[in-house]
C-alpha cells in the first residue's frame, strides 16, 4: 500500500516542469588536484581503437588522470573524483585527446554528461590521496581496480604559461530498436586552455588491470612519458563540429556501455 497525503489550502507543486537555466559559458574555473600519468602505447593498438573521421596522431601518448573536486560554497559543499583515459588523436590536421573513458564517482554526473555532451561517463569508486609526498590513486568497477597509479613526489617543476589543447568526443542516441542511431554520432571538439598554478614530478608506476567493460588494459604501456601531480584550472568550450558516418562509428559505440557485443 502507498500512502498519500495533500494540503489543499496549499498552492500546488509540480517539480517535474522547470524553466530551463539562463545560456551562456560558466567563468568559473577552480583549482583542482590531479595524479596524472602519460604513455607511449603500442601505434598499431591506439590506431585500432580511434574511430573514423580520427586518425592516428605521430606519437602514440596514452593520458591516464584522476582528479579530486571539493569545493567549498559555505552551506553547501559538492564533492566528487572523476577519472580520465584518453588517447591522442587527429581530426583534420588537429592534434587532441580523444576520451575512451571518464569514471565518476557521482551518479546525477553520469546521465546529463553523456546525452549532452557525449563523453564516455561510468559510475566507479574512485580513490586520490596525498600524503606528504606520497601520492595515489585508483578507479575500481564491478569488484576490479582496473586503473591504479602511485608514487612520491621527488621534483618541483617550473609552473607552465596557460595553453591550449583539444579533445574530441561523440555525441549519439542508441537505436530504440535494432542497430544503429536514433540520433548522431556527431563529432563534438572541445577547446580548453588549461593554467597550473603548481606541477611535480612523480616517481611511481600505472597498472592496468583487465575488466572487459573498461577495457584500459588492451592499451598496453611500453614506455612511462610522464607522472605528475598537478592543480591547475581548465576552460571549457564544446562546439559541434558535424555528423559522422553511423555505420562507420557503430563498432566504437558498444564499449561507451557495459553490455558486451
Amino acid at each position: 500500500m502507498t500512502e498519500t497525503s495533500s494540503d489543499q489550502g496549499s498552492t500546488a507543486q509540480n517539480r517535474w516542469v522547470r524553466q530551463p537555466p539562463e545560456a551562456g559559458a560558466s567563468d568559473f574555473h577552480p583549482s583542482l588536484p590531479s595524479l596524472e600519468v602519460v604513455y607511449r602505447t603500442d601505434p598499431a593498438v591506439l590506431a585500432a581503437v580511434l574511430p573514423p573521421p580520427l586518425s592516428p596522431p605521430d606519437e602514440p601518448r596514452v593520458h591516464a588522470r584522476v582528479t579530486e573536486i571539493n569545493l567549498d560554497f559555505g552551506q553547501y559543499q559538492y564533492q566528487e573524483r572523476v577519472g580520465y583515459f584518453a588517447v591522442d588523436a587527429v581530426y583534420d590536421g588537429q592534434l587532441g585527446e580523444y576520451p575512451m573513458l571518464m569514471p565518476i564517482d557521482l551518479e546525477p554526473a553520469v546521465a546529463i554528461s553523456r546525452e549532452k555532451f557525449g563523453e564516455p561517463k561510468k559510475l566507479a569508486e574512485i580513490d586520490v590521496a596525498r600524503d606528504g609526498g606520497h601520492v595515489s590513486a585508483a578507479v575500481t568497477r564491478q569488484g576490479v581496480t582496473f586503473m591504479e597509479m602511485a608514487g612520491d613526489v621527488v621534483e618541483v617543476l617550473p609552473t607552465p604559461e596557460p595553453y591550449p589543447a583539444v579533445q574530441w568526443w561523440f555525441k549519439f542516441a542508441p537505436a530504440l530498436i535494432g542497430d544503429g542511431f536514433d540520433y548522431g554520432p556527431i563529432l563534438v571538439r572541445v577547446d580548453q586552455v588549461r593554467t597550473h598554478s603548481s606541477l611535480e614530478r612523480v616517481e611511481g608506476k600505472l597498472v592496468l588491470r583487465d575488466l572487459p567493460s573498461c577495457p584500459v588494459a588492451d592499451l598496453p604501456v611500453r614506455e612511462l612519458e610522464s607522472m605528475v601531480w598537478s592543480v591547475r584550472t581548465a576552460t571549457h568550450e564544446p562546439t559541434v563540429v558535424g555528423p559522422v558516418d553511423g555505420d562507420a562509428f557503430l563498432p566504437y559505440s558498444y564499449a561507451r556501455y557495459d553490455g558486451l557485443r
